[in-house]
């Protein structure tokens, strides 16, 4: 085996390693945050910890870095991917179950941000894409149309994880169109959200984290904070440097299979045939949209495509 063999072979098993270790965090946040809902946490004392959390964290770095970010842009990002996008997340939460985050959140991201970036940036994708995303909203919309004609138990925390996917897919597209990198972006995210939220939570919203015990406020602390918030993002980051956003794009079709079925047996949840009927589309969605560009049709033109 050639010395270019052995280090392709090495950056593959990186690769995996890291997107491995990215869809895990991914669907453990779904399990984690239903859990800390479960147990009585609040939309605002989430966020509190989130934010409170990766803002002690990285209040040293960003401090060195406060001439990059001190911006109207990094304002922007910071109150639509950081507060907006984590109100809405943790409100689904407290109203859906996990099985129900586990499919709109992965599997509607992909589609909202292909959508806004097709009309507010004119990026253009190959048909196969736009076939995988025709998928992923079909079965996307038959759990919306069985929750809101079937039952009306869940409908408002599924319109909270649509909000956050707008939320998200908006400060995605900014992300591009602006070309700011990924580690700025986290880093300003944490500093905006926690430095806005954090003084508005101690003094208006009625902290309820002393109601909770220690070991709960600390486990979704790390959770949420350290390897949701931080963690994550280098482990996707170095996923689709090694492996490719086509790669990674795929992989991530797991995480609503990992995160519905471990809902199952974690709080009592069930599997209903709808619900895996939408999951199947969506994974078959997601596979379809990130085929390699050499199974795609001749005809089709190789247009630059992206993952969420």
């Amino acid at each position: 085996m050639t010395t270019h063999g052995i280090s392709q072979s090495s950056r593959v098993r990186q690769g995996l390693l890291y997107a491995l270790g990215a869809v895990l965090i991914w669907s453990g946040f779904i399990l984690v945050s239903r859990a800390g809902a479960l147990a009585s946490l609040t939309m605002v004392d989430m966020l509190a910890v989130r934010f409170g959390t990766a803002f002690l964290l990285l209040a040293p770095l960003a401090w060195r870095m406060r001439r990059v970010l001190l911006n109207g842009r990094v304002l922007l990002l910071g109150l639509v991917g950081g507060l907006a996008y984590g109100a809405f997340v943790y409100a689904g939460f407290e109203r859906a179950p996990a099985t129900h985050a586990a499919l709109l959140l992965p599997g509607l991201m992909p589609v909202m941000i292909a959508v806004m970036a097709f009309f507010f940036t004119a990026e253009r994708k190959p048909l196969l894409v736009w076939l995988g995303i025709a998928t992923s909203s079909l079965g996307i919309g038959a759990l919306l149309f069985d929750t809101l004609f079937q039952s009306s138990d869940y409908w408002l925390g599924d319109l909270c994880f649509v909000l956050a996917c707008v939320c998200w897919a908006v400060y995605t597209v900014l992300l591009r169109a602006w070309n700011i990198p990924a580690w700025n972006a986290t880093v300003g995210v944490v500093m905006v959200a926690g430095g806005l939220y954090l003084p508005v939570y101690w003094l208006l919203l009625s902290p309820g984290l002393g109601e909770h015990s220690w070991a709960l406020i600390l486990g979704q602390g790390f959770y949420q904070g350290v390897l949701a918030t931080i963690v994550q993002m280098v482990f996707y980051v170095r996923a689709v440097q090694l492996l490719g956003a086509t790669r990674m794009g795929a992989l991530m079709a797991l995480v609503p299979a990992i995160a519905a079925g471990l809902a199952v047996p974690l709080f009592g949840e069930t599997l209903t045939p709808v619900l895996l009927l939408s999951i199947g589309l969506v994974m078959l969605g997601a596979l379809l949209g990130n085929l390699p560009r050499r199974w795609m049709p001749a005809r089709v033109p190789r247009t630059c495509r992206s993952s969420a």
